[in-house]
């Protein structure tokens, strides 16, 4: 049942208890004879049940759900979080058995019980979350360039065409925050932070300056949208010099920029002699490629593509461990135009020709590696997410998405759209289950974690302790990704779901808001982390000037 604050007046909300028990009686008629159902706000406007929200009870017999779906343990909120509150039990609009509603945290009730108090929504919904769009009678999902603006729009549809009088008049007077009783304590198990819809990170790093350059500034800002235009080979080459300034051993002449791979070549590479589909990259490349390869002292994308090579414009970040049907998909899935970067096909990956080693196709140095040269001239850079492995655990890939960031090429998070039976149907969103927690990169390892460190691991690390920050500037360009990932992905499900709510301070449920939920819970909980790991940053630049000082001293 819904828990309520001791300290509540229980004088003000007797009159809740009484209208709990004639909202009982009207349901029995069945689902369409809820009073507070979207479905029936056209009959019910003006009638008997248009009544304060705030005095309208929460459908009887449901609960806080503890704990929330999207809510993360340990997880604490301040006054001015906006959140989501979940509410479990039978809804007779939906066939959820889950509704969610959105509010902002206003008091701390119990710090040791983990009781808030919470502020419901009426009408000051934006073009992500208003729960009327897409219902009949409700407003349009007006895309509007700002949350400003949308809520503005939704503000004065609410003060003349918002089935409840009551919310017709606060709109017109500005409020939109109910203090309702069953809101007065909120456990902190039934709440999930969202993203405010108004925050937009800024990189914590200078993206315009060329980490290759040799400019280690952490202190610049840009965003996703504010990124330099996309480079051209011809521009690179000017800036870079012919070679970019690659000093790893060339496959026939030519450099790494030009050891791309197609999707469609790399669908291909299922239909070669011996392929199964329970391969993982580490499989593909020791059965398949360094066969077809071996004495040609060219990678497989160079020897498919020998006649005419491609420019490769998109980067690709990914684990070898992960099953290559799901590799392959996820790019596929992405409509990425490619051509593409990928280590396992560009690389030649045979040890049988002194001159071009692994090891010396690497060349000296990370910066003047194959890695560093495709991303000087790349359009775009992918990170591919599968369900084997988790790529925040890798060093090699949250180091290229921090190189791809801090050279201004635009990075996309890409994953197999796909469903996997287990036990229940459901679709496994590796995106979203590997980012939800944190993964210090000090942790992240290259080949396997069991053994001791090898040699790319090594240099690797000694490039991230240069810099201010140290392994926390890493974290930070991750968790900014994230966010920005997130926040690009949050978008109102429109009509296509139906999920109606049974209150007006409630959105819906999962059936039609989970994906949103998803996306604006991940959206915040990279936010937070973001701003942790800055002022972990911060705080080391000043102990650090400070010991300058008293060096100098």
């Amino acid at each position: 049942m819904i828990e309520i604050d001791k300290s509540t007046n229980w004088q003000h909300c007797n009159f809740n208890l009484t209208r709990i028990f004639m909202y009982n009686r009207n349901i029995q008629g069945g689902r369409n004879s809820a009073p507070f159902g979207v479905r029936d706000h056209r009959n019910i406007h003006g009638g008997i049940y248009d009544q304060d929200p705030e005095r309208v009870p929460f459908p009887f017999g449901v609960q806080f759900s503890r704990p929330a779906k999207y809510h993360t343990k340990g997880q604490k909120f301040k006054v001015g979080d906006t959140v989501w509150y979940e509410l479990s039990g039978r809804f007779q609009n939906s066939s959820d058995f889950i509704q969610w509603g959105e509010g902002t945290v206003k008091r701390i009730v119990d710090v040791e019980k983990d009781l808030y108090q919470l502020a419901g929504k009426t009408w000051n919904y934006d073009h992500y979350t208003h729960p009327l769009i897409g219902t009949a009678g409700g407003p349009n999902q007006y895309m509007s360039p700002t949350t400003k603006n949308s809520k503005a729009i939704y503000r004065t549809w609410a003060q003349v065409n918002h089935p409840n009088s009551h919310v017709r008049r606060n709109a017109l007077l500005g409020v939109d925050e109910v203090m309702h009783p069953a809101l007065m304590s909120v456990p902190g198990e039934a709440m999930f932070k969202v993203w405010d819809r108004e925050t937009i990170p800024e990189s914590p790093i200078d993206t315009f300056s060329s980490f290759f350059d040799g400019d280690n500034k952490i202190d610049g800002s840009a965003s996703m949208s504010t990124l330099p235009p996309q480079p051209t080979l011809e521009y690179a080459r000017e800036k870079y010099g012919p070679d970019l300034q690659f000093q790893g051993s060339k496959q026939n002449g030519y450099g790494p920029e030009m050891w791309g791979i197609t999707v469609e070549q790399l669908l291909a590479v299922k239909e070669l002699e011996g392929y199964e589909e329970s391969m993982t990259m580490y499989d593909v490349v020791k059965n398949l490629i360094t066969p077809l390869t071996e004495g040609r002292g060219v990678g497989y994308a160079l020897l498919i593509n020998n006649d005419k090579p491609l420019r490769a414009k998109y980067m690709t970040s990914h684990a070898w461990g992960e099953r290559y049907d799901h590799f392959v998909r996820a790019i596929n899935d992405s409509r990425c135009e490619g051509p593409f970067w990928v280590c396992a096909m560009a690389l030649y990956q045979n040890e049988d020709m002194p001159s071009i080693t692994i090891s010396k196709q690497l060349g000296p140095s990370i910066e003047n590696g194959p890695f560093a040269t495709v991303l000087k001239q790349a359009t775009n850079m992918i990170a591919v997410f599968t369900p084997a492995v988790d790529i925040y655990t890798r060093m090699w890939c949250v180091f290229e998405i921090f190189m791809a960031v801090k050279s201004g090429v635009n990075v996309q998070f890409v994953a197999l759209s796909y469903q996997y039976l287990s036990g229940m149907e459901n679709i496994y969103d590796a995106i979203f289950e590997h980012g939800k927690k944190a993964s210090p990169s000090v942790n992240a390892r290259c080949g396997n974690p069991s053994k001791p460190i090898n040699s790319d691991e090594k240099k690797i690390r000694k490039l991230i302790q240069a810099f201010p920050g140290k392994f926390d500037t890493i974290d930070s360009v991750i968790e900014w990704c994230k966010a920005s990932y997130h926040i690009r992905e949050a978008v109102h499900p429109g009509m296509g779901f139906r999920s109606d709510p049974e209150h007006y301070l409630f959105l819906g449920g999962p059936g039609r808001f989970d994906f949103l939920a998803k996306n604006l819970s991940s959206a915040a909980l990279a936010i937070d982390r973001l701003e942790e790991v800055s002022e972990r940053i911060t705080e080391r630049t000043k102990s650090d000037d400070l010991c300058n000082t008293c060096c100098i001293l």
